[in-house]
């Protein structure tokens, strides 16, 4: 068929642009960015749904399409963002599909429409009730929790099960997970049946497990025993999410801890009625995902980090502060005195304050890690050959600049690219 992929650049549209391709599907894949080419034969084009509507010159769709898949979603608390992409961006969309008299094969989300209050549902369900409201061959799949390398909450997931002690938002809610790869293969199932009335078709796992049932799976695919868990306080969960709503978390926020606290569960055999597919179980499919070095970089990189804030921005509330006539005292050593000990005193404090500081905005963090490297490097030789004897601290002072020289580079070579 000649496919075109909306949002093929996403976790789903990434897997699903995979296998249609691997199915031998002519591919039409849109981006909200220019993409390079990537798979031989898939044609990209730049599609950015929040200003579908309000383009003069919108997108157009190939008169020869066949299949018009949209695998966009937005992981957001901000209400006026998912109605804008997933809701009036997306139903414009539709409505070019329906011009041309398209099928359509919307991905959303199980529980859409069972959660009104929450934005990311609310706005997934209006989108699909718009499309199935049209008069075209249309079909809203919703899967459960979707689980893969390159998944946003696999990736939280990934980084909470090195823990022994993992609290959860919830410890009764049951869902059932699936892995990409049981979504795409559905989503080929559904080519070859496509069925032959408009419907809504829930994805899911043949399991039901809660949150910690999930993790011990996620631990023993990578070797660990169960953790134990724990719930926090109902009263202090809230608080949080309210926090969460304020700073832009992610993980926690209201809609996530209502998603959280509530079943996410379906018939399996719907689907399977349709187009003869079932989900296989998730501890058969994790295989390459998760793994343990991966996931204990993602757990142990943030507190490493900030450690590292804690001591350049601790050395420098130090240096000038009751460290200061200490700091004066080794200038002195060095054969420095007078306003050039009190500029190398200062000078050095602001300059540990300003990497600290750095270490804190993301777009400056490569920069500040390697300038880091550099004054610790300068630092140590210069100690070295100036003040030998320190290097016989009993308390290694000086030595453990070693250590936080390789923390650093561990750090600076692990920190992603924009």
């Amino acid at each position: 068929m000649k496919v075109v992929l909306v949002g093929a650049t996403g976790f789903i549209g990434r897997h699903l642009l995979a296998a249609l391709h691997a199915a031998g599907h002519q591919l039409i894949a849109t981006s909200r960015y220019p993409q390079p080419r990537s798979l031989p034969g898939v044609e990209w084009r730049q599609l950015d749904l929040d200003h579908l509507g309000r383009e003069s010159r919108p997108f157009v769709l190939p008169a020869d399409t066949d299949l018009l898949i949209n695998a966009v979603g937005l992981l957001s608390s901000d209400a006026q963002a998912l109605a804008r992409t997933q809701d009036q961006g997306t139903r414009a969309l539709f409505d070019l599909a329906a011009a041309q008299g398209v099928r359509v094969l919307q991905i959303s989300a199980l529980g859409a429409g069972a959660q009104p209050h929450v934005p990311f549902l609310a706005s997934k369900a209006a989108a699909d009730e718009y499309l199935l409201r049209l008069a075209i061959p249309a079909v809203v799949l919703r899967p459960s929790l979707v689980l893969g390398a390159g998944g946003a909450s696999s990736r939280w997931l990934a980084r909470l099960s090195p823990w022994p002690l993992i609290p959860l938002l919830s410890s009764r809610a049951q869902l059932q997970p699936l892995h990409v790869d049981d979504l795409s293969a559905a989503v080929l199932a559904l080519l070859r049946h496509w069925p032959e009335a408009s419907m809504v078709l829930p994805l899911v796992g043949p399991e039901r497990i809660t949150l910690a049932q999930l993790l011990d799976l996620l631990r023993a695919a990578q070797g660990w025993a169960p953790a134990r868990y724990f719930q926090p306080p109902s009263m202090i969960l809230t608080m949080l999410a309210g926090l969460g709503d304020r700073l832009g978390w992610r993980a926690l926020n209201r809609q996530s801890l209502s998603m959280a606290r509530t079943d996410n569960l379906a018939d399996s055999e719907v689907l399977a009625s349709v187009c003869g597919y079932h989900a296989a179980p998730l501890a058969a499919r994790l295989n390459d995902w998760p793994q343990a070095g991966q996931s204990t970089q993602l757990t142990l990189r943030p507190l490493l980090l900030a450690v590292l804030v804690l001591i350049w921005l601790g050395t420098a509330a130090v240096c000038i502060g009751p460290g200061y006539d200490w700091g004066l005292r080794i200038m002195a050593e060095a054969g420095v005195r007078g306003a050039w000990a009190t500029l190398a005193v200062v000078g050095g404090s602001l300059c540990d304050a300003v990497l600290g500081a750095g270490l804190l905005l993301r777009r400056w963090r490569r920069r500040a890690l390697q300038a880091q490297l550099l004054l610790m490097f300068g630092y140590t030789l210069i100690i070295s050959l100036i003040l030998p004897h320190f290097w016989f601290d009993p308390y290694a002072a000086v030595a453990k600049n070693l250590v936080l020289m390789v923390a650093t580079l561990w750090l600076l070579w692990t920190e992603p690219r924009r």
